[in-house]
């Protein structure tokens, strides 16, 4: 086709435009592809130099939770032990356990509160594993009553407030590994659980129990001071007041699936709290074992209890937290019911981790369906309304079981138990939506 001399120069000019264009382009692809290997070169590196003090927060809180579980040895083991030494009556030593819970009950309501809203949360949660460490050195000077129950009120209250603390500071610390950070924190306690009888039946071989006491006080003093000297967060941003308030008003309280599994979980938790004292009452008392032999079956409870979580969590992430509830309450009232009939041995062993498996691993799956239902910044609250609503009322739980244990007899208190677990599973089944506890 014919063009003229100046179209052809148009053209040729267009040409050398474009290639020009072309290599430009080329080039700085080049250099950005560059650039990106480069920076993916050293993002990878400094993911793989890593340094361990990003992971001395969870180490640290870790260590507390485990201090803040160790004491309830104290109540598996010793607690017997100063029933008998003092001439206490079981319904004495139910009030004891009792004091203990309903002060940490108190306790988890404002502690919650400042978890959302404070700065300085490595104070209180110093200061709360502190209290534990005190209490636990009152009770080994003390042969009065009420002085009892005043350090057992002491420990609670010191156990009541770690909880909200020390959830809100991990929440917040570890965002992009919340799910991987609350399962160690979760893991160490049941470590200090199963730990804690173990270690004070081997102590109560060598000591007396007074002298085991101030010996168990050490971990709590000393973890609690070192945490409130060294374990500041540095700068926490504290949301506004009016916001703070008008989400735990419409977003915490005002939640219909949260009352749901506040009710559900407090039922659960009475049976768990009036087990965890009246079983080593029936394993020394009734079954007339050892305090070693008796601290090494209340650790298979929590071996058990501190192994199955992750299961039951995968579980529940495939059946909903409804079924796994229903299911597990029900499998737990059977394991309650047959452990008088066994006498000690392999068969009481297994019912115990049955037991434990069943239902102490269902506090994570209710505290978890709890979130899911309300928005993840209020998480200190939400953990205090679940404590504490525990906490506070099932301290009655270890005083009726006390008094039907005076009336009737342990196996019969034991029994009696099951009451708990089984109202739980049927308030799950009438209460619960799936679609209201799932959809977060």
């Amino acid at each position: 086709m014919w063009c003229c001399p100046i179209d052809r120069k148009l053209a040729a000019c267009r040409l050398e435009s474009g290639l020009r264009c072309a290599q430009i382009r080329l080039i700085e692809y080049s250099h950005n592809t560059a650039r990106v290997r480069k920076l993916s070169k050293t993002e990878t590196a400094q993911a793989l130099n890593t340094p361990l003090s990003r992971w001395g927060r969870l180490a640290a809180n870790a260590s507390a939770h485990m201090t803040e579980h160790l004491f309830n040895g104290v109540i598996a083991v010793i607690l017997p032990l100063i029933t008998s030494a003092l001439g206490l009556s079981l319904a004495q030593a139910g009030m004891l356990a009792s004091a203990r819970t309903l002060m940490a009950g108190v306790a988890s309501f404002p502690s919650g509160f400042f978890a959302d809203i404070a700065s300085r949360r490595n104070l209180l949660l110093g200061l709360c594993i502190g209290m534990i460490g005190l209490a636990s050195l009152g009770l080994s000077a003390v042969t009065s009553f009420p002085l009892l129950m005043l350090f057992m009120g002491l420990s609670g209250l010191g156990g009541g407030g770690f909880h909200p603390q020390s959830l809100a500071i991990l929440s917040a610390r570890y965002r992009d590994r919340r799910a991987f950070a609350l399962g160690v924190h979760d893991s160490s306690a049941n470590l200090g659980e199963v730990l804690g009888p173990l270690t004070i039946g081997l102590l109560l071989n060598f000591f007396d129990w007074r002298t085991t006491l101030q010996i168990w006080a050490i971990p709590g003093l000393a973890i609690g001071l070192l945490y409130a000297l060294f374990g500041a967060e540095g700068d926490v941003a504290a949301p506004r007041t009016r916001d703070y308030r008008r989400a735990l008003w419409e977003d915490v309280i005002k939640n219909k699936a949260v009352f749901a599994l506040v009710v559900v979980s407090t039922l659960r938790a009475m049976g768990q709290t009036a087990l965890a004292v009246f079983l080593p009452l029936y394993l020394l008392l009734h079954l007339k074992l050892s305090a070693a032999a008796a601290g090494a079956y209340m650790s298979i409870l929590f071996l058990f209890a501190g192994a199955a979580p992750a299961l039951v969590g995968c579980i529940s992430d495939r059946f909903g937290h409804k079924f796994l509830i229903v299911v597990f309450s029900l499998l737990s009232v059977v394991a309650i019911v047959a452990i008088p009939y066994f006498e000690s041995g392999f068969a009481l062993g297994c019912g115990l981790a049955a037991l434990g498996t069943l239902l102490w691993a269902l506090r994570p799956v209710i505290v978890s369906a709890a979130m899911e239902a309300a928005p993840q910044h209020m998480t200190g609250s939400i953990v205090a309304f679940i404590y504490g609503a525990n906490m506070g009322v099932s301290f009655l739980a270890p005083i009726i079981a006390g008094i039907i244990a005076d009336a009737y007899g342990l196996p019969t208190a034991l029994t009696s138990l099951a009451f708990f677990p089984f109202a739980a599973s049927v308030l799950t089944f009438m209460l619960l939506k799936p679609a209201a506890v799932i959809k977060r």
